[in-house]
């Protein structure tokens, strides 16, 4: 085994066992961590190459050349400050991971639907485009926000950092934003909203909206998970859930369980709560989430709210859809939802 190839034998185990570390700590960015050291070393080594490497070379074959005045063949110039083979590629790797890690930590990062909690509006399978400047550039470790361009609005579809498990990215819909008052009744499966003055809570004269919603119908294209196998993969039940349109400050569909569950007494970070209606007030700098596939969706009525620093960026475009069930191997793609819009 020549040297390059133990080299970089022992750069993979050093980086897997740095990832598996970082993954232990659970960071929230543990990728752009590991895709920024990567860039740096890489930076370095084609930095050192192109300013003192390549220019030490040249002025040498130039003296060969002039010493015994015939012309260098291009393996022989290759042998005057030699490079390894190692070095070389991981030089070579830098303009792709600088555009790399400029487009993902800036732009777009791209995002898999790993669960039912957004059914019908997104599917197990669904591969996302996650605009990252939509609410401003932030740096990609601490994620601090360096230049201001939006705030997440009611209704957007949004990814973000789960607040008890920030190593682990949420998607779930805007509901509330800070100062809103939202009111869930558990009985009726229905929204209200009291809207913010000026980014604070609303007492009196205010703005109030009562979400409408369609007549629900079953929806054979979806199946209501009850449990789990051995094996981990998922186990439905005869019932379908049923399908319905919200029509809220955006409109679009939902699923509701054909019967209707009481989880009120697992709501935190409530308000009030009387007779099946709970109420949260929007902390300011935090926003209130919810999936789209009410009754199985862990969300801000269970685990609380979530801070806008933790908020990722918004969820725009559907790139890719295999067709495909939460635990199962795909079985096609789903070309309908090719590159579509999130609403």
């Amino acid at each position: 085994m020549s040297k390059s190839n133990l080299s970089f034998i022992i750069l993979l185990a050093v980086g897997y066992a740095f990832w598996k570390w970082l993954d232990y700590l659970a960071l929230p960015n543990t990728f752009t961590i590991l895709l920024i050291l990567l860039t740096v070393l890489c930076g370095v080594l084609w930095c050192y190459h192109r300013f003192v490497v390549l220019p030490k070379r040249t002025r040498q074959v130039i003296r060969q050349e002039q010493r015994t005045g015939k012309t260098l063949t291009n393996e022989e110039k290759l042998q005057i400050e030699p490079i390894s083979e190692t070095s070389e590629m991981l030089s070579s790797l830098f303009p792709v991971l600088a555009f790399v890690l400029i487009l993902r930590s800036f732009l777009f990062e791209p995002f898999q639907i790993p669960s039912g909690s957004m059914e019908p509006t997104l599917r197990v399978g669904d591969f996302l485009l996650v605009e990252k400047y939509a609410y401003g550039i932030k740096d990609p470790v601490f994620q601090n926000t360096i230049i201001e361009t939006g705030k997440p609005q009611r209704g957007d579809v949004v990814v973000f950092k789960a607040p008890k498990e920030p190593n682990i990215d949420y998607i779930k819909r805007v509901v509330g934003i800070p100062g809103d008052r939202v009111f869930y009744n558990e009985a009726t499966r229905q929204l209200t909203l009291v809207y913010n003055k000026e980014g604070k809570p609303c007492n009196y004269s205010c703005d109030v909206k009562h979400f409408s919603y369609s007549d629900p119908k079953e929806d054979d294209n979806f199946g209501i998970i009850i449990g789990q196998e051995r094996d981990g993969s998922p186990i439905y039940s005869d019932e379908k859930p049923l399908v319905l349109t919200e029509t809220g400050d955006v409109e679009h569909l939902i699923h509701w369980d054909p019967q209707i569950p009481n989880a009120t007494y697992m709501y935190q970070a409530y308000a009030n709560q009387e007779n099946y209606v709970t109420e949260w007030v929007v902390p300011e700098g935090n926003y209130f989430m919810m999936g789209d596939n009410r009754n199985h969706s862990s969300d801000s009525r269970f685990w609380g709210f979530v801070p806008e620093k933790n908020i990722v960026g918004r969820a725009a475009y559907i790139w890719l859809s295999l067709d495909k069930k939460q635990g199962q191997w795909p079985t096609g793609i789903r070309t309908e939802r090719l590159f579509t819009t999130i609403k």
